[in-house]
Formats: structure tokens, sequence, C-alpha cells
């Protein structure tokens, strides 16, 4: 992914843990440099090391210029992830892998993570192709699966909610409506099922 969006920033950047990051699907590095001049909203010292990965070979090369990150390297899931860190956080990438290799994806995570894992994803099936990104076209954009919340429930997640208003919802087009889609964005972080985007948690032991 080459970015995300904004909404999502409050709610996860007081969930990283430890020492090192791993951000999987890291697009153009936003993770990577709200992480080393925000770590203190996690209630951490000093900022974490921070790696990242992604499959789209500008993404990478773009965050290596840019210095946020310790290592960045080109790297596409389901495929062994070789190291650990204290977390990983996949933000915005589960709903571009197969929906068949979905499973085995997250169980790499996992077995990455020492102390916590972080997956973001849409809220609803919202399959499309590749897209246009500033580094150009991005085909590895496409969404191909659906992660509802209940899947990552069953696997020990905690479910947060972020952005307001479920995608196509009545609710998020009648808030827009009457102009209360602003003051109404704190709901979906308790209330996850009226949340555009999902952000689930899980500690390891």
């Amino acid at each position: 992914m080459s970015s995300s969006w904004s909404y999502l920033d409050p709610v996860i950047l007081p969930l990283i843990a430890g020492e090192s990051v791993l951000d999987v699907g890291c697009g153009m590095g936003r993770w990577g440099a709200l992480i080393e001049t925000n770590y203190w909203e996690a209630r951490l010292e000093s900022a974490p090391a921070v790696d990242g990965c992604d499959a789209f070979e500008p993404n990478v090369e773009h965050c290596r210029q840019r210095g946020a990150y310790r290592r960045v390297w080109v790297q596409t899931l389901p495929s062994p992830l070789d190291g650990r860190w204290d977390t990983v956080l996949a933000c915005e990438l589960i709903e571009h892998i197969p929906q068949v290799r979905v499973a085995e994806t997250l169980d790499l995570l996992e077995g990455a993570a020492v102390k916590r894992v972080i997956v973001s994803t849409p809220n609803s099936a919202l399959y499309r192709g590749g897209s246009d990104t500033p580094l150009g076209f991005n085909e590895l954009e496409a969404h191909v699966s659906y992660v509802p919340a209940e899947l990552l429930k069953r696997r020990g997640y905690r479910i947060y909610g972020a952005g307001f208003g479920r995608y196509n919802s009545r609710l998020a087009l009648r808030a827009a409506r009457w102009r209360l889609r602003r003051s109404l964005v704190s709901l979906p972080y308790r209330i996850p099922a009226i949340a555009e985007t999902i952000v689930a948690v899980k500690d390891l032991p």
C-alpha cells in the first residue's frame, strides 16, 4: 500500500510496543516517519528501530531515500519474514493478499512478532484492481480479499474501529448530509461495527 488514511494515526500510534517495529507493506513510508517523530504517543522513551518491507520496488526505493527506516527491502507475502520484532505492523495490507493465503500470512506476521501484531483492514468487502500511485501504477494495490473482524477475533485479536461510517452505509451518508461526520469521529473506536476500517491487535504470550 502506498499510504493509509490519516484517521488511523491516533488509533495505531499509541499501540506501538517495544524497541523494534516491522512495517509490513510499508508503502511510501508514512509509518516509519510517524513512529520516528511521534513515538511518545505510545509512551515509549525513545523511537524504536523501524524496518520495512513492501512488494512494490518503487516504494522500497522511496523509503530508502527518505531515511526513516533502519532497513527496508522488497518482499511479497506470504513468504518467511527473516527476523523478530517487538511490534509487527501490517496496516492496510491483508486485503491485498489472496483470500486462500490470508491465514498463512497472519501466521507469518504473528510468528515474527515478539510482543504485538497490529493489523488494519477495510471493514467491508472493497474489491478493486490495481491503481495509480505517486510512484507509478501498482497492480499490487488491488484488493483481492475481505478479512472480517470475526475472523481476527477468532485468532485472539482485540478489535477497534477507525474512520466514521462503514463504507456505503446509510449512517455515513446521513452524517455527511447533516454535517455531523467530524463530530462523530471518535465513535468507531468503541463501536467497530460502524467504522470504515478495523484495527486488530494481538499480544503475544
